[in-house]
């Protein structure tokens, strides 16, 4: 069912970074930071999606567009359909210079905050734990505009399980998911179902402290399968 690219897909994604730079809350091409004044660490949406399109280039060995690559870049602009032959210009999307959309986004990501404030170590070089919530929508009629296949979802779903257990991690900055569910159903222009209410079924609730593992965290959310309170969805979960 997650892999059916005429259904809707949204789906919450949990994960943590461990003893990463304050400057720099990451390994993952740096793309976390601590705001000076609420201290959260943060994770945005174009720095995600371009770390995953990466990730999946090497190791699916997936033709990805880079925006340096100006020949291919040139080619592409000239024949806006042959840019959906590249995977991650079909998934997330294209926008020009100007700030035209070329290729409209099939999967969309929110930005990812620390679920509670982080703060360095007393050494001071290092951030201390921090465990990190992420939303996501697939919109199954700009996928369908855009030649999304089942394939491509299948991709999607194997790159954001193993991104975070890379093999380019190192000591002793650390990072690992710690969950993803994706709420599947139908879409339907007479039953429309808000995303807010299938992100909220995963409750996270804040410590108000600093967290110092995963563990610290009590995580509640559905069962997996088919929801009793909206029987048109089905809930698939990651751990």
């Amino acid at each position: 069912m997650i892999h059916d690219p005429t259904l809707h897909h949204r789906f919450v994604l949990l994960f943590e970074i461990k003893n990463a730079s304050p400057a720099s809350l990451s390994n993952l091409s740096s793309p976390h930071q601590l705001t000076r004044d609420v201290r959260y660490g943060l994770v945005l949406e174009d720095d995600f999606q371009r770390v995953l399109s990466l990730h999946l280039e090497r190791k699916m060995a997936l033709p990805v567009l880079r925006r340096r690559s100006a020949r291919a870049l040139s080619y592409s602009l000239g024949k806006p359909k042959a840019l959906i032959q590249y995977f991650n210009i079909r998934m997330f999307g294209f926008t020009d210079s100007a700030g035209r959309v070329v290729i409209p986004c099939s999967v969309r990501f929110s930005m990812a905050r620390s679920i509670d404030p982080i703060f360095p170590l007393s050494s001071g070089c290092n951030a201390a734990y921090g465990l990190y919530r992420m939303h996501g929508y697939y919109d199954p009629r700009i996928g369908t505009q855009n030649g999304v296949e089942s394939t491509d979802l299948e991709l999607i779903w194997q790159g954001i399980t193993s991104i975070f257990n890379s093999d380019s991690q190192r000591w002793p900055v650390s990072s690992a998911m710690r969950g993803l569910w994706i709420f599947s159903h139908e879409y339907s222009t007479n039953s429309v179902i808000p995303p807010r209410e299938l992100f909220n079924l995963v409750q996270t609730p804040a410590l108000k402290r600093q967290a110092r593992k995963f563990e610290d965290y009590t995580i509640q959310y559905p069962s997996q399968g088919r929801l009793e309170t909206m029987p048109d969805v089905y809930l698939t979960h990651f751990a």
